[in-house]
């Protein structure tokens, strides 16, 4: 489910708001793409078998073949093919590109023989990580990553473009981008403070390693390592997943095992590459391939050395790794679906000038449809007030058909496909439902675009789509449909916008437009979010990520980040006198 508002890379670039239209006529043909190899020999003609990358570009083609794709678990400080024991070349994870829809790559997949033995590196190379490597060490090799990360940003983008559809320009700027900014953050939080003391006692940064409370100055409070942490991460915003992660978790001292999507594995493994060279010690950082339900992911979280798992996705799955993880009772930190609500209100038109109010719409319809509808904290859900209605329909429906969609190999302000056929399969059937249900089809609909160039018409494209006369019970306004799709609703009062808001099992990032400062403030306490836009104005870059209900409970981003893979001690008669030797 991820991802992520990204604290001000790119909410509300009004530049985006400048592009070229497209026709959006309905195109049902489609081609399979299956995920497996095991799915690729029932499939009827076979086709996905054979690896089809005639049509990459030969750099693209040549990064590709140099990732470790057989080899492709980082154990222990090496790279090292799944265990012949229980691997089954079957599980093989075949990616695809889904411009294309053609199979380019294919990904060994973990055993659970591999997937013990990245845990058992992780604790063999735990305590020389949280206790003997002191933070200051720990950030000098988080800010190697940062620097070999940078210097290969070309290549990540170009990987995740090819991988999960993210257009280049768009991957380049902030599916990459979004990594260094987080990252940035994280060193800041655990910067030294005024006396140099390299453990960050009280002073520098906001992360403190060890505190004194004014209250009494023989207690500290200690944020020591939870331990070994599963990361488990998300195709749609692969490397902001993995900063938001992997950053704070090896910072503050945890060992890690990374397992990304099976969407996204080329990304993950171009970064393990990149840990690696940077220097890390064997068994601090380790990555395993696979799947999630009933294979890796549920192998990780109900291990019982694992000491925390933090996980982005969906809630369907939060759902199935909390109950892995249910019998061991180790940290869970779920970041999970969202379906947000747009509430904009009339007082934007002032002196009969409605060009705000326009704006508000325009930019929400683009939010919505941004990185192809896959984000976590898209406002999926716009609430217009009753007498404004004919007016934000007219103003959705042309913004709407201004988003253009091509190719993710193309430069340009457009969106690409959708990650998947998974994922195009499913959010047709979303759209589908919203015309049997009764809304009103104001863009789009079902189908590809029409006017595909040939070589992408079975790529998994989705027609930038509005329904209008949402009404709280029907299927499109109530679930996540992960896709460029918006629903849009009018409300005759504050009181019923806000229980339409409310209305929802999610909780994640509510958006608001009004210049009445009295309701801005009564909405920040009345919307049942963890997060609250208001006026497009982005949350700080050290803001908590994350939401309540069934969007999640736990906080990534700054200090809150850090602090979520932490245990807290509390330890009476030890001063600040005595830290001297606590390295």
């Amino acid at each position: 489910s991820n991802i992520p508002m990204l604290f001000g890379l790119w909410l509300w670039r009004s530049t985006l708001l400048l592009l070229s239209s497209a026709v959006v006529a309905a195109d049902t043909t489609a081609t399979p793409a299956p995920a497996t190899v095991a799915a690729c020999d029932a499939a009827a003609d076979g086709s996905c078998l054979d690896i089809n990358d005639d049509h990459l570009d030969p750099a693209v083609k040549r990064w590709i073949d140099e990732l470790p794709t057989e080899e492709s678990m980082y154990l222990d400080g090496a790279w090292t093919r799944p265990s012949s024991s229980e691997s089954d070349a079957s599980d093989a994870i075949v990616v695809v590109d889904p411009s294309t829809g053609k199979s380019i790559s294919r990904v060994s997949a973990a055993s659970k023989v591999d997937v013990d033995a990245a845990v058992i590196a992780a604790r063999r190379a735990l305590e020389g990580w949280s206790v003997d490597t002191p933070l200051r060490e720990r950030r000098v090799l988080v800010r190697r990553l940062l620097e070999l990360y940078e210097e290969n940003s070309e290549q990540m983008a170009q990987l995740m473009t090819h991988e999960m559809g993210a257009p280049i320009d768009f991957s380049t700027e902030d599916q990459v981008g979004c990594f260094s900014y987080h990252a940035e953050v994280f060193l800041r939080e655990t910067s030294e403070d005024d006396d140099g003391e390299e453990d960050n006692r009280d002073g520098g940064g906001s992360f403190k390693t060890e505190y004194w409370p004014d209250y009494h100055e023989d207690t500290a409070i200690i944020h020591e390592a939870i331990g070994v942490a599963a990361l488990i991460t998300p195709w749609n915003w692969p490397m902001n997943q993995i900063a938001l992660k992997v950053i704070p978790a090896l910072l503050v001292g945890c060992t890690v095992i990374l397992k990304p999507s099976e969407e996204t594995p080329l990304s993950a493994l171009l970064f393990a590459r990149l840990v690696h060279d940077a220097g890390f010690p064997p068994g601090v950082f380790n990555l395993v391939n696979g799947y999630g339900l009933n294979h890796v992911g549920e192998w990780l979280a109900s291990h019982r050395d694992v000491d925390m798992v933090s996980f982005t996705g969906s809630t369907r799955a939060g759902r199935e790794i909390s109950l892995a993880a249910a019998p061991t009772l180790k940290r869970l930190s779920l970041e999970m679906g969202g379906k947000g609500a747009n509430l904009i209100f009339d007082d934007l038109i002032t002196d009969g000038d409605g060009r705000a109010l326009r704006d508000a719409i325009e930019n929400g319809v683009w939010e919505a449809m941004a990185n192809s509808g896959q984000s976590c904290d898209a406002p999926s859900r716009m609430l217009v007030p009753a007498e404004y209605w004919e007016f934000a329909l007219q103003t959705a429906r042309e913004a709407a058909s201004n988003v253009s969609v091509g190719s993710a190999h193309e430069e340009g302000d457009h969106i690409g496909p959708v990650a998947s056929r998974a994922q195009y399969d499913r959010i047709q059937s979303h759209i589908r439902s919203g015309v049997d249900e009764g809304a009103t089809l104001l863009a789009g609909g079902p189908g590809r675009p029409r006017g595909l160039p040939r070589g992408d018409r079975d790529g998994y494209y989705v027609r930038p789509t509005v329904f209008a006369d949402c009404a709280p019970g029907m299927t499109i306004w109530r679930e996540e449909i992960f896709g460029p799709v918006l629903c849009m609703t009018k409300y005759a009062s504050e009181e019923e916008a806000i229980e339409l808001a409310n209305d929802s099992v999610y909780g994640l990032t509510n958006y608001v437009h009004t210049y009445d400062a009295g309701r801005r403030r009564r909405l920040a306490r009345r919307l049942r979010s963890g997060m609250i836009v208001m006026n497009g104005v982005p949350l700080a870059a050290s803001s908590p990520f994350g939401g309540m209900k069934q969007s999640g409970h736990s906080k990534e981003g700054g200090v809150w980040g850090l602090e979520d893979f932490c245990i807290v001690k509390a330890v009476s008669g030890l001063t600040g006198d005595d830290g001297d030797d606590a390295d």
